[in-house]
């Protein structure tokens, strides 16, 4: 009996133990990243929240979505061509419920004009076309070779998102007491405004050949249909426009999908933007993936960009944003601050 007892007790400081690290390990996990905006990969939950970092009512435009959509957009860019502030609201795996949820803390900041809402979050299945656009097929080593590769920086990614930890270990001589209770708006301010960089370059040799799948999903599921519902409200009941954006993805997106949203979109009166169906001009999946066709390098983030730069200016007739002359200095200084590292980074 009392040998029972032992292991109890063992087995309950051993589940104690592990518990306390876990409490531990999420709460270092937010107290080491570290504030300011050196992080352009994106890599940790707090970009999701970049807005939180600009000044209070500065951004008209807010982008929301998942990975598709801060790997395809950069908003300073976006000022440099317009004139127009704008923030990444975005996260792997974002569905419209959580979108929608994201929306009330946005407007606890800023008052944007304009939500433009990335659709992959829309669906969940993959492409079935996709693996049609290779050129070539890959013998049963690469096939498992891509596979663990995939698997390795979808975890790597994951880890780095939920527990900078991983990221910032190296951080603690920097601690305060106060690194424990208070978050500043700079801990939330990053000069790629939420846009995660990537120069990595992995081709996608199928062209457009996966819009041609023509199966797959073709509606919203009734929870996403409700989800969607409630974020149009919220945007018209705080004067912001919607906007439909599908940034290209070959893994995920063909025409089915395109069609369903194009429906949703003229039932609402929404513009639509489908960069899989009409390719920015100069985009090449050759050229402007860093995966493969999943995700876009920081090249096609700037094609994509570009064209939408010239439709919200020409089409969505927005004009461009109101600010001090300190804040159009900072705008300016995390557009250059935010191309020189890229430009170190590639030397």
């Amino acid at each position: 009996m009392e040998h029972y007892k032992d292991k109890i007790r063992k087995l309950t400081r051993a589940v104690i133990f592990v518990c306390l690290f876990c409490l531990l390990f999420v709460l270092l996990s937010g107290v080491l990243a570290s504030s300011g905006s050196s992080s352009e990969d994106g890599m940790e939950s707090r970009i999701t929240r970049a807005y939180r970092g600009e000044d209070r009512d500065s951004l008209d435009v807010i982008f929301a979505g998942n990975s598709d959509l801060y790997r395809g957009i950069s908003p300073v860019d976006l000022y440099h061509d317009t004139g127009i502030t704008s923030a990444v609201a975005g996260r792997p795996g974002n569905t419209l419920a959580e979108i929608s949820a994201d929306i009330d803390d946005i407007l606890k900041y800023q008052s944007p004009r304009m939500l433009v809402l990335e659709t992959d979050c829309m669906f969940s299945d993959r492409n079935p076309g996709h693996k049609s656009g290779h050129s070539e097929k890959p013998s049963l080593f690469r096939k498992i070779k891509s596979a663990v590769d995939n698997a390795d920086s979808a975890i790597t990614t994951a880890i780095n998102y939920y527990f900078p930890l991983m990221k910032y270990h190296d951080r603690w001589k920097e601690l305060r007491p106060s690194s424990f209770f208070t978050r500043s708006r700079d801990f939330y301010s990053f000069r790629n405004k939420g846009m995660a960089y990537s120069g990595k370059v992995l081709p996608y040799n199928g062209g457009s050949s996966y819009m041609d799948a023509d199966t797959g999903s073709r509606a919203l599921s009734a929870e996403n249909e409700a989800a969607f519902h409630e974020i149009l409200k919220k945007c018209t009941d705080n004067s912001m426009e919607l906007v439909l954006m599908t940034v290209p993805s070959a893994n995920t997106w063909n025409k089915a999908k395109s069609e369903a949203v194009k429906e949703l979109a003229v039932s609402h009166g929404l513009c639509y933007y489908d960069y899989n169906a009409d390719f920015p001009e100069g985009f090449d999946w050759t050229l402007h993936t860093t995966d493969g066709g999943n995700h876009l390098n920081y090249a096609g983030a700037v094609k994509v960009t570009a064209d939408f730069a010239l439709r919200l200016t020409h089409e969505l007739r927005l004009p461009k944003s109101l600010l001090t002359p300190a804040q159009s200095e900072q705008w300016q200084r995390d557009y250059e601050t935010f191309h020189d590292a890229i430009d170190s980074s590639s030397r």
